[in-house]
């Protein structure tokens, strides 16, 4: 056997044998992979206030003095994007990037050689500010368009990120084109994934191009959206618990936009109750001085809607409430009459006064944690004792629950009680002032409620002073005589004290 030499032996060798899958380094690949997704989608870093105010003193005066950007070091316009919209709260007209020369240079600049940082931070400033005032807006949009676009032999992974983004989610469509708005309404994805996947969160989160399209969405038809296309809506409206634009133009914008459509109807009863508590949560009841002034600017048609579903929500709680406390033959015909009135949209405003234990009876029966704010207290009463209060068109009423009577005031009447205090007195509540011989205010005992007896009184008193008529089968139901019917012939009460539980 010949032995062949070292040298014949590195001649014919084809090298190390390929190592099994096993021994892959697949966790240094995943790493690997992680750390360039997190650097493509790192937001550029903006420079501290020190540097950015003498940034933009330097670049004022060369331009100023020589309508140039040549005498700027390229470090300088590396950064010239995070002041070509600076300061955020100076006149847009006097910002650098309202200048249509200094935004052509800059692009010539640009082209020049690969500017990837600087292309990028031009494109997460255009999106913060969003400026589409500006005369140079459709300028920088397709300025960016066509850096994203160039073509580079490697192009760097935060520019196919964004290159991608713009392209899927519209970024730098023309405004107002609705391709951001469609594509997110409809995407079943959750909605924060949807604004990660955008590259619209953390800096951008508030961005002005948010702004624009959530704009575009509140003036679109609102009310024709399904229950799920609505909280798709809403969940761009709000961010970290609270509104994502929370200044006061854009409230009147949010409540006109969302409330608009139902000014004139009502809405199904699932839209109702998102709308409601969602207007609830970050407007608070426009009643009430916690909340007055967050509606401030919102015309009063749209603000009634909501005083409107709150007026029947405190009607449906009254008689809830006065289920549990009183006999069922109270509630029964009480409730069929005022909410007749309530129907016909003639009920503005109803305010609750409880007694303690009716207050925590409401407390335990309610699922709403505020509803005990919009209550006041009774006192000189039973505990048990509930009030409602109501407005109507020229008129105040006093309605009580199992022991009292209607009482009704005329607008202008001396001793009127006024709605929203957060005390009253039995008495300031039972008899208007002054009671004998006064036309302008009555007391109506509920006495003969299986024939209408009272309720015909009221009904025929209110048709004489304010105008208010109803029909008699609107608030005496068919289903009220039946029962009557079912009962047979009422007998007078032995007892006089029977009256006053009626």
């Amino acid at each position: 056997m010949t032995s062949r030499s070292f040298k014949e032996s590195l001649a014919g060798w084809t090298g190390l044998p390929k190592l099994d899958s096993r021994f892959e380094p697949r966790m240094t690949r995943a790493a690997a992979r992680s750390a360039r997704e997190l650097l493509a989608d790192a937001a550029p870093r903006a420079p501290e206030q020190f540097d950015l105010e003498r940034l933009h003193r330097r670049v004022t005066a060369e331009w100023h003095r020589h309508h140039s950007l040549g005498g700027l070091r390229p470090r300088d316009l590396g950064k010239l994007p995070w002041i070509l919209f600076y300061p955020p709260g100076r006149d847009r007209k006097r910002w650098l990037g309202a200048i249509p020369e200094l935004v052509r240079r800059y692009d010539r600049w640009l082209t020049r050689g690969r500017r990837t940082r600087a292309l990028l931070t031009l494109l997460h400033e255009f999106l913060r500010a969003y400026p589409v005032d500006l005369r140079t807006f459709n300028d920088i949009r397709l300025l960016l368009r066509r850096g994203l676009h160039r073509r580079v032999t490697v192009p760097p992974p935060s520019m196919r990120k964004w290159e991608h983004r713009c392209a899927q989610f519209g970024l730098l469509e023309p405004p107002r084109t609705t391709r951001f708005v469609s594509f997110f309404l409809s995407d079943s994805k959750n909605s924060d994934e949807v604004l990660d996947a955008a590259g619209l969160s953390g800096g951008l989160a508030r961005s002005g191009f948010l702004r624009s399209e959530l704009r575009t969405m509140l003036q679109g038809r609102t009310s024709t959206r399904s229950a799920g296309k609505l909280r798709r809506l809403l969940a761009l409206v709000e961010c970290e618990s609270g509104l994502r634009f929370d200044d006061r133009s854009m409230r009147g914008e949010i409540a006109i936009g969302l409330l608009g459509p139902y000014t004139g109807h009502a809405p199904q009863a699932e839209t109702k109750e998102i709308l409601q508590s969602f207007f609830l949560k970050h407007f608070r009841d426009p009643r009430l001085p916690s909340g007055k002034h967050m509606w401030a600017g919102v015309p009063e048609d749209v603000r009634r809607v909501v005083i409107r579903w709150l007026v029947e929500r405190a009607l449906d709680q009254f008689f809830v409430l006065l289920k549990e406390t009183a006999y069922d033959h109270h509630w029964r015909y009480r409730e069929a009459f005022w909410r007749a009135f309530l129907d016909e949209g003639l009920i503005d405003d109803i305010w609750f006064v409880l007694g303690s234990r009716a207050e925590g009876m409401l407390r335990r029966m309610s699922d709403d944690p505020e509803v005990v704010e919009t209550t006041a207290e009774l006192y000189a009463a039973q505990s048990d004792q509930s009030v409602l209060l109501m407005r109507m068109p020229g008129i105040t009423i006093a309605e009580w629950s199992h022991s009292g009577s209607c009482h009704l005031w005329l607008d202008g009447v001396r001793g009127a009680p006024n709605l929203y205090k957060q005390r009253y007195s039995a008495y300031e509540l039972r008899r208007p002032y002054p009671y004998d011989n006064n036309r302008d205010a009555h007391s109506q005992r509920h006495d003969g409620s299986d024939h209408g007896r009272w309720q015909n009184h009221i009904a025929t008193w209110l048709r004489s002073n304010t105008g208010i008529d109803i029909d008699r089968d609107s608030y005496f139901p068919r289903r009220l005589r039946a029962v009557q019917r079912l009962k047979g012939p009422s007998r007078r009460p032995r007892r006089r004290t029977a009256y006053w539980y009626q």
